[in-house]
């Protein structure tokens, strides 16, 4: 089992969550105050980086989780 695996887990969710809520909150006209440097750069830059956001979080939420000694190679 990894040493930081919570970790790796918890910043994976929080990634996926911030992208996930960004694009919902694109939907709907409003702006994620934090992420704002990222609305100002190309709508298709802006799209990409929150796109990667949750991919990331999801593959760091699948390594955080996963029991490494337990896999069959």
């Amino acid at each position: 089992m990894l040493k930081n695996a919570t970790t790796l887990t918890v910043i994976g969710f929080l990634l996926m969550f911030v992208g996930i809520v960004t694009f919902f909150l694109n939907v709907v006209g409003v702006d994620f105050i934090l992420l704002e440097w990222l609305y100002r750069w190309n709508v298709a830059v802006s799209f990409v980086v929150r796109i990667l956001m949750i991919i990331v979080g999801m593959v760091l939420i699948y390594v955080g989780q996963t029991d490494w000694d337990r896999e069959e190679a």
